[in-house]
């Protein structure tokens, strides 16, 4: 913990709640203020050091303007910019040199918004000066790396190469002839405003390595906008402490590219705190989940940074509800606090919610609040957790609590457990690896004798999983209830030139169970790798009757699967995939009686 920065007891009992509000924030940012100058302090000291024209010039605007440049300092971007330069100091090289060469761009920004009068050097990278916060003044062709020239009197500022200026607007955010502002985003509801950058320019925005989209028009910002207005407006009206958290803290919104499909991906970095990276939003309800859901990571990684909550034993992982991977300690905590925050969203959000969206929003809160007291359980017993962090967790454990009484609709509440089922069953399909030689020597007796007795629980090996992959099925339950109309439109394609894949999910989701069972049959048959479509059977086998499979695929579908590829691979037959089930279950029941390994455990398997 800092000396100067202690967290009272009161702000750390908030936060572990999923709360804190904007004297929280205020707090935090108070602290990674400090730490923001102690790693200029470090790059100053460095052996190729900082330009001190550049320091001095910051110095200025610093004793000019101290609001001013503390608020660009902690710009997101900003502390990404510096923590970048201290990793690629270790490492050496040109890099390094490229990254501390930005500083003076930074000064330069901190000098124009205190308004000093002043001339400087900035430093061009591909024909552009980056000014952090502000905007790009476009300077020489693409690919030019050099030095510009840069002057300001009186609030009018200019940045010039060559035989070529560019007059910065009185606004700098505005666009003009050669500048391109930072986006700004100013909504207001009920008294509460909350004014973030949109930021499609700044060089060091890609914190997340999922790839940001590239200069916004103004018709796409004010599409932000307007979502981010409707976003607010939900949250203003059920949650003020939260809005006045975010108020302090969020600070920049970067877009990220939608090729490929991706929609609704969402990050945060600690490196640079208060920003949020998202594709783009198109609804305002789930726009204003995804900002409460990355705010409290904003949070854990500021409170992380002053008191260490857990210890992370190298190379342990467990199943977080929420991602295709398997997770340290430190991820599944993050995951779990988000998810805190997520399900208090749409506790309050059903007071006020009508028609599709409350039938949507109690879908949500039943299974973010299971999948969140899955996860803290797995903490509480991780024997990972600092003392701080026991108090933590058990903090979140009680915010939860809270929640354990409200009712769902039987309806919601099914389609939420059958989501948390399907994502557990292609976890498990994806990362568990049964014993390649147990699994061809009980290949080798089918349909010829009984399996035998496995004795190895199937061991980890995370698959090389992007984020953003579609939940079809997941996407289906959430029009089904939020948008019933859309949904049974959809329905009507399904004898109608829909794929086979789309028709099992349909006739899954629906309850049409033997429907369903004949079409994963076939898409295994097909696709004998594809998680998604073993998920599928053991869904439907789990929603029909007198199927002895159910168990022995709800338990080891990875055993099973592997099983039968490694059939289809030596034999022209291919099997029954629920025949092969059934036919398993001594050999299983083996495996689970062994208890070796934690991915065995009830605890983990299908409920």
């Amino acid at each position: 913990m800092m000396r100067n920065h202690e967290i009272p007891l009161a702000h750390f009992e908030a936060l572990a709640a999923g709360d804190g509000d904007d004297s929280t924030v205020r707090l935090l940012w108070k602290a990674e203020y400090s730490t923001q100058l102690l790693r200029l302090r470090a790059l100053l000291d460095s052996g190729p050091s900082l330009d001190r024209d550049a320091y001095d010039l910051l110095a200025a605007a610093q004793a000019r303007a101290p609001r001013q440049v503390e608020e660009l300092m902690l710009y997101p971007h900003v502390t990404a910019w510096s923590a970048a330069c201290l990793r690629r100091l270790r490492e050496g090289g040109a890099a390094a040199r490229a990254d501390l060469a930005h500083f003076a761009n930074v000064a330069v920004a901190a000098a124009i918004r205190s308004g000093l009068t002043f001339t400087a050097t900035a430093v061009v990278r591909d024909g552009m000066v980056n000014l952090p916060s502000l905007g790009r003044a476009e300077v020489a062709r693409p690919g030019h790396d050099g030095a510009a020239a840069v002057r300001c009197d009186g609030g009018e500022a200019e940045v010039s190469a060559g035989d070529r200026r560019v007059a910065l607007p009185a606004d700098p955010h505005a666009d003009a002839p050669g500048w391109r502002g930072v986006h700004r985003l100013r909504v207001s509801h009920a008294g509460r405003a909350l004014d973030v950058h949109l930021d499609d320019l700044d060089p060091y925005r890609d914190n997340h390595r999922l790839g940001p989209a590239g200069r916004l028009d103004a018709a796409a910002a004010e599409g932000w906008r307007r979502t981010l207005d409707g976003a607010w407006s939900f949250l203003v009206r059920n949650d003020p402490g939260r809005v006045a958290a975010m108020t302090a803290g969020l600070n920049a919104l970067v877009p990220l590219t939608t090729r490929g499909g991706r929609r609704g991906l969402s990050a945060t970095s600690a490196d640079a705190l208060g920003a949020v990276a998202i594709t783009q939003p198109e609804d305002a309800l789930l726009f204003a989940e995804s900002l409460v859901h990355e705010f409290q990571h904003v949070k854990l990684c500021s409170l992380l940074d002053r008191v260490p909550l857990y210890a992370d034993r190298h190379g342990e992982r467990h199943y977080s509800p929420w991602r295709n991977d398997p997770r340290p300690i430190g991820g599944l905590l993050q995951g779990a606090y988000a998810y805190l925050g997520v399900t208090g969203f749409w506790g309050r959000q059903l007071e006020t919610l009508t028609g599709g969206d409350a039938a949507y929003g109690e879908y949500a809160f039943g299974l973010w609040r299971d999948q969140t007291s899955y996860a803290i359980r797995r903490l509480e017993a991780s024997r990972c957790l600092t003392e701080a962090g026991e108090r933590f967790v058990a903090g979140m454990r009680t915010a939860l609590d809270r929640w354990t009484d409200v009712p769902l609709a039987p309806e919601a509440r099914r389609q939420a457990r059958s989501s948390a089922a399907d994502h557990a069953l292609i976890w498990r399909l994806r990362n568990l690896r049964p014993d390649p030689e147990e699994v061809r020597m009980v290949a080798g007796r089918w349909r010829s004798e009984p399996p035998g007795a496995l004795h190895k629980a199937p061991v980890l090996r995370p698959a090389d999983v992007k984020p953003g992959i579609p939940d079809t099925r997941a996407d289906l339950r959430c029009l089904s209830l939020r948008d019933p109309a859309a949904f049974a439109r959809l329905c009507e394609r399904e004898g109608a030139g829909a794929s086979v894949e789309l028709t099992a999910d349909l006739a899954q989701v629906t309850e049409r169970q033997d429907a369903a069972l004949a079409s994963y049959r076939a898409l295994i048959a097909a696709e004998p790798a594809r998680p998604e479509h073993w998920a599928g059977l053991v869904l439907s086998l789990r929603g029909s009757r007198g199927h002895t499979a159910a168990r022995s695929l709800s338990e080891f579908p990875e055993i099973v699967a592997a099983v039968y590829r490694h059939i289809v691979q030596d034999q022209a037959d291919a099997p029954d995939p629920v025949e092969l089930a059934e036919w398993l279950a001594p050999a299983l029941q083996s495996v689970r009686a062994t208890g070796t390994s934690e991915w065995g455990r009830r605890d983990i398997a299908v409920e």
